[in-house]
């Protein structure tokens, strides 16, 4: 890394690629383990971005779009989208800004050079989900809050809940059955791609830290319900999509992804099998899912 303009690295998350080119090599970090699975040595990229440090502050943001809560905010900045990251160990300015024009083709992080710490890196949270995000929503595919699982035929089975629902627990009773890829306990993207659709893996992993870059065909969607007994329920097709996109990431401040996401949901619904899954965290629901295969 000793010429500053070769300074670069990118991840491919579910196909999508993003490269992140440092203008100071003294601005470069490691990816966390997680995202290092994802990491590739080349690839045409669907957004590039620059990463550069500050000394002042920026000019106040344009229109409000989002507001995490303190952590993070989305505004309208007339050419594009402005994300400002905040912390109150920081101070009242971002320690991080990220600049990107309406297609999210290209894109600039800024920052904060008194703030910027060997344990940041300029993707992490929010900004390699919300990056994701905006790219799934034009066009590209949908994130699940889910836990998907490689079964032993290579297909993909996908198992979507709420915080709480049983992802993690259920990607621990498929472990302790046999050696099964997850691709993530948490976060889980599907996209149609050759024809066919395809269930991927994310660095966004749950409480068990299980992620992968890995996909496979998917062959099913289960709704997790914790029961006394384990069975598969049938579902009506917009039933199904109502309950999978109150599982989903959209940007909800931009309307068109969110159209998007309801035509790929219903989409979905009508091509591939969702039920909901009644569970016990047992033996029975590796039975249960071979059986409605």
């Amino acid at each position: 890394m000793s010429d500053s303009s070769n300074v670069s690295e990118a991840i491919r998350i579910a196909g999508i690629t993003i490269s992140v080119r440092y203008t100071e090599e003294s601005l470069w970090r490691p990816l966390s383990p997680a995202v290092r699975q994802f990491a590739v040595d080349d690839g045409e990229p669907d957004v590039a971005i620059t990463v550069s440090a500050i000394d002042t502050p920026l000019p106040p943001p344009g229109k409000l779009l989002f507001d995490s809560g303190s952590v993070w905010s989305a505004y309208d900045d007339g050419g594009g989208y402005r994300f400002d990251c905040m912390s109150p160990v920081f101070g009242e300015q971002p320690y991080k800004t990220a600049l990107f024009d309406h297609e999210f083709r290209e894109g600039a992080i800024l920052v904060r050079r008194d703030a910027y710490n060997d344990e940041m890196h300029p993707l992490d949270y929010p900004l390699d989900e919300v990056i994701i995000a905006h790219l799934l929503g034009r066009g590209r595919g949908v994130e699940l809050h889910g836990c998907g699982i490689i079964d032993r035929d290579g297909r993909g089975q996908l198992f979507v809940g709420q915080s709480g629902a049983g992802k993690t627990t259920t990607a621990r009773v498929w472990l302790s059955e046999g050696d099964y890829e997850i691709v993530s306990d948490d976060r889980v993207i599907v996209r149609f791609v050759e024809g066919e659709w395809r269930m991927y893996g994310t660095p966004w992993h749950g409480e068990a830290e299980l992620c992968a870059a890995l996909s496979a065909p998917l062959a099913a969607i289960h709704l997790l319900v914790q029961a006394p007994r384990t069975e598969l329920v049938a579902l009506p097709p917009a039933q199904a999509a109502a309950s999978l996109f109150g599982c989903t990431f959209p940007p909800f401040y931009d309307a068109p992804a969110v159209a998007f996401t309801l035509e790929c949901l219903d989409r979905i619904v009508h091509e591939i099998p969702v039920r909901t899954l009644r569970f016990v965290p047992d033996r029975s629901v590796i039975d249960c899912v071979r059986s409605a295969a």
